[in-house]
């Protein structure tokens, strides 16, 4: 089983790199945005990223999950490649199709989407289009990732991200253009990559249009859709709520917040791109249920620590996240809520291994929905009397909803000892730790530090006061650190 671990976490580390990479230049371009648009205009940024995240989950209909299934499943090189053909094709050409209904017929959508609508006539139509190559882009360097070509993948991630974001830089600082700008870049940098990889990996293509195949990828895939726009709505539906119920300056916060809280993802990103093809690797093992529970309680333990150790040092981020310009205020004290939002949708991939393993996609979808519809609903009650922090908090409990749902459901097909009232009993303690720092911060109490310490200190001794590790199990952990570089 050692030598699994140790392959997970060195393909984890190799894709850090690119991600690492990216976030951090994501991170490093939020003041950028911040600093050249008025409140209105980044809220209306964001309010487009919601549409193009939409759009790439219909149009990509889990395909790109299924080929993470099918890599490993075909029988021949051959058969791999034409299944990575069909899928690509497939949800290119539905993003262009969408393309094409948005340029003739957008007018309505574009008006009812941003409260000043007049200088956004081609806005839709150049973010569809540059959706077209980030879901080329999507597929294949997923192939490269299933194929651990660490490298190609690093290189072509940063590529992609960094270009297009300094072109977006070109076009809103130098040109003026605004959120326009911003797309311009998107579409210049995105599609140039596409067209690029799409080269390099001329020789992976099987031009040919297999019924069989696509069917298969469609079948694995589509059951995942409603829990991909479950996911949508709860990652994205409150920014648009947020803007018409509370208003733009109130989303406008709310963006500037959820970008900063994607710093959670430089932990989590990593580990999730590496923990597909690993899981699906290892499936057959007869101690995989144990490797898979050991990997689920320590990453539960290493994200909430990271959500909790940012904390402490939240206000000076955010300080110079948003460039110290006026009315971004005290969105600092949401953060911690939306950074564990992100890092549990995460998680529950790993307490529903194996619902994935079993083919048992729908059963995942239905808890999403569940979760999907009472975050939409607690978002349309709470926004109008609480503003942000109705999202935030509805964000933590629709992620609870998912994460006990998984577990529950994975548990009649696949059994897996994660010590469920050993995370549950963890997490509480871990939840009124972060309240109370929530309340030194917000009402700025003297001393911060001496709370700070005594929250850490008390979640950390609850990891071994409820049994989820031990010294024992932690000593093993240190002795394989490292190893990790070697092969696994």
């Amino acid at each position: 089983m050692k030598q699994y671990i140790k392959r997970l976490f060195s393909d984890s580390a190799a894709f850090a790199i690119a991600t690492m990479g990216n976030k951090l230049v994501s991170a490093m371009l939020g003041p950028v945005f911040i600093a050249y648009l008025s409140m209105g205009k980044y809220a209306d940024w964001g309010q487009t990223n919601v549409v193009t995240m939409v759009l790439q989950y219909v149009c990509i209909l889990g395909t790109d999950a299924a080929m993470a299934f099918y890599f490993y499943d075909a029988k021949t090189v051959e058969d791999r490649r034409i299944y990575f053909t069909n899928a690509l094709l497939f949800s290119a050409g539905t993003c262009i199709v969408f393309t094409l209904l948005v340029y003739l017929f957008g007018g309505p959508l574009t008006d009812a989407l941003y409260a000043n609508s007049e200088n956004y006539t081609y806005l839709l139509p150049v973010a569809f289009l540059a959706t077209v190559g980030a879901i080329v882009i999507q597929h294949i360097l997923g192939y490269a990732r299933y194929s651990r070509r660490v490298w190609t993948f690093n290189i072509f991630s940063m590529a992609y991200v960094i270009g297009s974001n300094l072109l977006s830089i070109l076009f809103l600082a130098y040109f003026h253009d605004g959120v326009m700008g911003i797309f311009y870049g998107q579409l210049i940098g995105q599609v140039g990559v596409a067209l690029i990889l799409l080269y390099l990996f001329r020789g992976e293509f099987h031009l040919k249009i297999s019924r069989r195949h696509l069917s298969d990828l469609i079948r694995y895939g589509a059951p995942l859709l409603p829990t991909l726009l479950a996911f949508w709505a709860m990652s994205s539906v409150s920014r648009p709520i947020i803007y018409h119920l509370a208003s733009p300056e109130h989303a406008a916060i709310y963006e500037a917040v959820m970008r900063l809280a994607s710093i959670i993802v430089l932990i989590t990103s990593p580990f999730q791109l590496a923990w597909r093809p690993f899981s699906m690797s290892i499936k057959d093992r007869e101690d995989a249920p144990e490797l898979f529970a050991l990997v689920g309680r320590a990453l539960l333990v290493v994200g909430t620590l990271a959500v909790m150790i940012l904390t402490f040092f939240i206000q000076w981020i955010y300080g110079l996240y948003t460039v110290g310009k006026h009315g971004y205020g005290m969105g600092y004290i949401y953060v911690w809520a939306v950074s564990l939002g992100t890092f549990f949708n995460v998680l529950q991939n790993v307490f529903g291994v194996g619902l994935m393993i079993k083919k048992k996609t729908k059963v995942i979808s239905y808890g999403f929905m569940i979760a999907a519809v009472v975050y939409l609903v607690g978002n349309l009650i709470l926004v109008p009397i609480f503003n942000i922090w109705g999202s935030v908090s509805m964000t933590v409990l629709a992620y609870l909803i998912v994460i006990v749902w998984v577990y529950y459901q994975n548990q009649k097909v696949y059994p897996i000892n994660f010590r469920f009232r050993s995370i549950a009993i963890y997490l509480a303690v871990f939840f009124i730790s972060m309240i109370g720092i929530t309340y030194v911060q917000a009402n700025h109490l003297e001393n911060a530090w001496l709370y700070y310490l005594l929250a850490l200190g008390v979640t950390m001794g609850t990891v071994f006061a409820t049994g989820l590790f031990s010294i024992r199990s932690l000593n093993r952990i240190g002795r394989a650190l490292p190893k990790l570089g070697g092969k696994g």
